[in-house]
């Protein structure tokens, strides 16, 4: 006698380590440019270049790329300044070995520049690192029996989350803009921001959609007499499909696009004038796909003849519960008093969300975290008439739910959509945006499941110390099964001998069960 067995694909959750790191540089300005006098917009980008897991510990090696738009001390001057800081740092994780499957995600908690003097900027960065484990593996269920005469079996519906589909995928984004012709053709490039907007993917038969938004902000000195400071933006959408075997509309994509490279070029046009913005954007996908599936799974055994002794192991349960979608408005009042001159106009607005902090409670998931936002406006006082505000705004919500336990795990995904600044007066910008959070709800936990199966005969102590009649009553809810399976009675017997027409006994029920063991 065998048993029957369906493979399953799955991912065992490992660890999840939070992890901190400072760092510091003290930037030299090059003598090429003027004397720095303020720092205007910041713009960060963690790159990953290497993740190495090995035993109990993670590898993540990297740099902080910048870029800084400095004021300087000569009249309308403005230019920019970049930089890289590099990391190598060793992630204690207990448990981890070197053929795990190791994801990093690194957010920079806080990032704060200041002039140390007019040649010197100081650089100061707290980078978190979310480190989490998994280990990819197959797991066999028993679903049949090769041989099952003489044996009572007791079935359970399983439903369990499978890895339907696991890969890596790019989506190239390429789009050709023209500058306005009330605006002066490019003469220098003083700041450019490309940066991700709002985003949804959709699995789709075989392929996955994707569509969203990229935001284009660019500042330039202009041709032409006095080289006038010059600001373009724009909102471009997107859409289109990756190729994804095996994807089925109705999986759940677990999938968190993630900037690979962006390059924004200024082209000439037809007549010569640097007038067309040339733009590329690749994400880079890594592509899971998770699908719930169902099987009716053998989970005991028993006979009436024979002494059958099952075999288990302890098996891993990961099931996805719920999936939900958050959407948070945020708005807040900035105060420009303190600027030497009043506003005349916001030019741009920057933001980016920080890591959030998130718990379990009675009620569901409480979410918490803070909107960071650079505000660059432009100013009465025509020899710096460029200043920046900047801020954060608070945000919270509450994911209700239901199936939320001691062993349930979570994903929050982020998104900072919709970012606007209006000018109320000389003194007051409202900034307004929306925070759209893609939550997944889940749980983990290890059940013995059944591996094989032995047969023996009876022993005669065992036969001789079964009752011949018994009269049974249920102290409690239970199954024919499992008093079957305790007196060595088949479930058909009771249900005959006692006229029952459901496999369920109530508690103080009474039934008559008779010796079949010899």
């Amino acid at each position: 006698m065998e048993l029957v067995k369906a493979n399953l694909h799955m991912e065992r959750s490992k660890c999840r380590i939070n992890s901190q790191l400072t760092l510091e540089e003290d930037k030299t300005i090059s003598d090429r440019n003027p004397d720095a006098e303020a720092i205007l917009l910041e713009h960060t980008e963690m790159i990953t270049e290497e993740i190495r897991p090995g035993k109990d510990v993670v590898l993540v090696r990297g740099k902080l790329a910048y870029e800084l738009l400095i004021r300087s001390d000569e009249e309308r001057g403005m230019y920019r300044l970049q930089g890289e800081i590099p990391f190598e740092e060793k992630i204690r994780a207990e448990g981890v070995d070197s053929p795990d499957q190791a994801e990093v995600s690194i957010q920079l908690e806080d990032f704060r520049t200041g002039l140390i003097n007019s040649r010197k900027i100081s650089i100061r960065a707290l980078v978190c690192f979310n480190v989490s484990a998994r280990q990819l593996y197959d797991e066999e269920i028993p679903i049949g029996l090769s041989d099952s005469q003489g044996l009572e079996v007791k079935r359970e519906m399983v439903e369990q989350s499978v890895l339907a589909v696991e890969g890596k995928d790019i989506l190239r984004i390429r789009e050709e803009l023209e500058l306005p012709a009330n605006l002066p053709a490019v003469q220098e490039v003083l700041w450019k921001s490309l940066e991700l907007g709002k985003w949804e993917l959709h699995p789709l038969e075989d392929s996955i959609g994707i569509q969203g938004e990229v935001h284009l902000f660019f500042l330039y000195e202009g041709e032409g007499e006095g080289r006038p400071v010059k600001q373009f933006s724009s909102t471009i959408p997107f859409s289109g499909n990756v190729e994804c075997a095996g994807s089925r509309s109705g999986m759940l994509a677990d999938i968190q696009p993630v900037v690979g490279s962006r390059n924004l070029a200024v082209k000439e046009d037809y007549d010569g004038e640097a007038r067309m913005l040339e733009l590329e954007m690749v994400l880079d996908l890594p592509i899971r796909l998770l699908e719930n599936r169902e099987w009716e799974m053998i989970t005991d055994i028993y006979a009436t003849s024979k002494e059958v002794l099952p075999e288990y192991l302890l098996g891993y349960r990961r099931i996805i519960r719920d999936k939900q979608q958050g959407r948070i408005k945020l708005s807040r009042i900035f105060s420009a008093a303190a600027l030497p001159a009043k506003i005349l106009q916001v030019c741009h607005v920057e933001g980016c969300l920080l890591p959030q902090e998130t718990e379990m409670s009675e009620a569901g998931l409480s979410i918490e975290g803070v909107a960071a936002v650079s505000i660059l406006c432009l100013t009465e006082n025509e020899e710096k008439p460029y200043e920046v505000i900047r801020g954060e705004i608070p945000y919270s919500h509450l994911a209700e739910s239901s199936v939320l336990t001691e062993r349930s795990f979570w994903k929050v995904i982020p998104i900072l959509e919709n970012l606007k600044g209006t000018l109320l007066d000389g003194e007051t910008i409202e900034i307004k945006a929306v925070v759209s959070l893609e939550i997944l709800l889940g749980e983990n936990w290890e059940q013995p499941t059944l591996n094989r199966v032995q047969t023996g005969p009876l022993s005669p102590e065992k036969i001789n110390g079964l009752p011949g009649i018994v009269v049974y009553f249920a102290d409690q809810e239970e199954s024919l099964w499992d008093v079957g399976k305790r007196y060595m009675v088949s479930t058909d017997s009771i249900r005959s001998l006692n006229q029952l027409t459901s496999d369920s006994l109530q508690k103080g029920q009474k039934i008559l069960l008779v010796k079949e063991a010899t």
